[in-house]
């Protein structure tokens, strides 16, 4: 559940992304598309009046500007003239056609766009309505579960204190059948189970900042010591080195290069997930990561293995 509820959480993340790309195009197609009308408006207005002007003084052809010039002077330069006003009538009426295709192409894409963004919209509240079901749904099964355990303790509790007085009973009966069997029960207690202590805190680098954070709460769709989730941990980390990721495991992973288990070093990305990319946790260094697990849980350090099913590692 806790997999199924990160990879949903990371799903609905990289749609923020997504969402904020189309904005940010939406933005530029519509600053583009106010421009190229303004433009339009100033060219077309240019030729109305030109085309208003030649209709009430009538057209000035090669003729009229030869009879009313009196020397070959006046013509040149009445010729110029007259040939860079149907020049510029020219380029007008091209321009217009231009800048008319531009707007209606430019509209046509911010109608693609807007219509993508309510899509966008509407699937982020289906998925975080999911998110939140899958929460409660969570805690519910976890509440039974303890109420489980709870009663099986005490079940076996009462079936433990059972066994002992039978136990005592029957050694009591067979006090030479212990004696011989030299029933100790010494134990020993076998060692730490590969539980090493973390390594010491860094003097700098996104380690010794992340470790500033152990113990803050995880939060799905955080990025503040108030609460993280994992992508939010990384992002929230890093910026403060002055690296900007985006609140997504599956972008983060596109924003580095990606490297083997071998190569990793402490300050890594390390990714994990069962159908993709959907979870992300630091690397510290001794085979450990610090992360934000899942809802329940706090900021910690685990072993490289404890974030899940690995899916790879990237540096920034």
């Amino acid at each position: 559940m806790n997999s199924q509820l990160e990879a949903k959480v990371e799903s609905y993340n990289y749609a923020n992304v997504q969402l904020g790309n189309i904005k940010t195009s939406i933005t530029d197609n519509q600053n583009r598309l106010s421009q190229a009308q303004a433009t339009l408006g100033v060219t077309q207005e240019r030729l109305d009046k030109r085309i208003s002007g030649i209709y009430r003084n009538g057209s000035s052809g090669i003729l009229d500007v030869l009879m009313d010039t009196k020397s070959l002077n006046d013509f040149l330069s009445n010729y110029d003239m007259l040939a860079k006003l149907g020049e510029q009538d020219r380029n007008d009426v091209e321009q217009i056609k231009m800048l008319k295709s531009q707007i209606v192409t430019a509209q046509k894409q911010l109608m693609g766009e807007e219509s993508s963004q309510q899509s966008l919209v509407s699937q982020l509240a289906t998925d975080k309505n999911s998110i939140q079901a899958g929460i409660a749904d969570r805690q519910q099964k976890l509440d039974s579960i303890h109420m489980n355990i709870a009663q099986l303790q005490q079940q076996e509790a009462a079936q433990q204190a059972a066994e002992q007085a039978t136990e005592q009973q029957q050694l009591e009966a067979s006090a030479a059948v212990s004696s011989n069997s030299g029933g100790s029960g010494s134990g020993g207690s076998g060692g730490g189970g590969g539980s090493s202590s973390p390594p010491p805190a860094h003097t700098g680098g996104v380690v010794a900042i992340a470790m500033q954070y152990l113990g803050v709460p995880y939060v799905w769709g955080g990025a503040s010591p108030a609460g993280f989730d994992c992508s939010g941990l990384v992002m929230y980390v890093y910026a403060q080195v002055g690296i900007y990721l985006p609140h997504s495991a599956a972008a983060q992973y596109e924003a580095g290069t990606p490297i083997s288990y071998s190569q990793l070093a402490a300050g890594d990305l390390v990714f994990y997930g069962d159908g993709g990319i959907e979870h992300v946790a630091i690397y510290i260094g001794g085979g450990q990561i610090i992360q934000a697990p899942y809802p329940g849980t706090v900021v910690q350090i685990s072993p490289v293995s404890g974030g899940g099913t690995y899916r790879g590692a990237c540096r920034l």
